[in-house]
């Protein structure tokens, strides 16, 4: 499989030598449950605790702020809860969220809620002010992911916030695919819930957190132990942690050095890409691009790809499967939306591979160009 070119970082990547190395130690040296009383078990706690302070600073919260999770999916999912049994029966979420978000707005139904939901404009950017209009004094909660995950576009988070509070309402956001691209300061930016995932940022699969504001109020969402303060319970996977919180610091530390390497790489890939028209975004992460060949149906382009030894998909790697156009290309009204392939760049993405991969989808879009889809 070496030979492949990995064009998928947004859907996962690879744990960083870093995060591994700092793990192994937990797996088998201090296999200690951190919740135990003894000295043994209070060393495990003490790791678990310096991770939780590593992905506080990582986006300028308080540790005291951080409850670990299973990934991004359970934090948007914890989110969303928090607001069951509010007296405002309103949720707003934009048209471009993650399909966890819009799923977790949609269970709200049975609940009483009615959910607003917010379009983007062309630009894939969706504005305060279309944001306002939708929302009123009986409005929970706001859900606007960061970065989307389809085009890479960046909201104003911290507008959108200000907006969603001049109604009363908690804001919340999906900060999955911002992590390594984006320096986040939730204290500037006042949002009162984020989630984030380890997997998309150089840790394992399976760990990530959900950061509360202080005075914000969650509602347990685990119960049968006393961990995570009493709001999660469940034996929590030390090893897993240890390697979140040293992705986080190291993430940090390399992000400007990440960002210039990874605009190389996009510049090369769409220099030497001759066919399809990239998706523009107002304003947008370099790491992702999404990109449409008309006269070619994205899902068989994505497979003669892989064939060819280039990994991409079309849309979220948890619509996968799905026949239907990415939601977001449909919401910016991009036309042929079908025909759309993202591509996903990241810290192991070499030059020589853009401009290989590139090549690759020439000659692919070349001979798929005008068979009947």
């Amino acid at each position: 499989m070496t030979d492949r070119i990995y064009l998928d970082y947004a859907a996962t990547s690879p744990v960083s030598d870093m995060a591994f190395a700092a793990a192994l130690p937990y797996y088998k040296e201090i296999f200690y449950n951190p919740s135990s009383t003894h000295s043994l078990g209070q060393a495990a706690a003490s790791a678990v605790e310096r991770a939780r302070e590593k992905c506080a600073a990582a986006i300028g919260a308080n540790a005291d702020e951080i409850y670990f999770t299973s990934g991004g999916t359970e934090a948007i999912n914890w989110a969303f809860a928090s607001v069951v049994g509010s007296q405002k029966k309103r949720i707003a979420v934009s048209t471009i969220e993650h399909d966890a978000t819009i799923a977790c707005a949609d269970g709200l139904r049975s609940r009483g809620f009615t959910v607003d939901r917010v379009k983007p404009n062309a630009d894939g950017i969706v504005a305060p002010s279309a944001l306002e209009k939708a929302i009123g004094g009986d409005t929970a909660l706001v859900g606007v992911m960061t970065v989307n995950n389809i085009v890479g576009s960046v909201q104003p988070i911290k507008e959108l916030c200000a907006a969603a509070h001049s109604r009363g309402a908690l804001f919340f956001t999906d900060a999955v695919q911002a992590v390594n691209a984006l320096e986040i300061n939730v204290h500037d930016s006042g949002v009162d819930m984020l989630a984030v995932s380890g997997h998309k940022m150089y840790a394992p699969k399976g760990v990530g957190f959900l950061y509360v504001r202080r005075g914000v109020t969650v509602k347990p969402f685990i119960l049968g132990g006393e961990q995570e303060r009493g709001l999660r319970a469940g034996t929590l996977d030390v090893p897993s942690i240890v390697a979140l919180g040293a992705a986080a610091e190291e993430t940090t530390a390399q992000r400007k050095i990440n960002n210039a390497h990874i605009e190389a790489v996009r510049k090369v890939f769409l220099r030497t890409l001759e066919c399809g028209a990239p998706v523009v975004c107002g304003r947008g992460i370099n790491d992702i691009v999404s990109v449409v060949f008309n006269g070619v149906n994205g899902g068989r382009l994505a497979v003669a790809l892989s064939c060819a030894g280039v990994c991409c998909s079309v849309g979220s790697a948890c619509s996968a499967g799905s026949a239907v156009p990415p939601q977001t290309l449909v919401e910016m009204g991009v036309k042929n939306a079908d025909s759309s392939v993202r591509f996903s760049f990241g810290r192991g993405t070499t030059v020589e591979q853009a401009a290989k991969a590139a090549r690759i989808v020439n000659d692919a879009v070349s001979r798929l160009k005008g068979q009947i889809v």
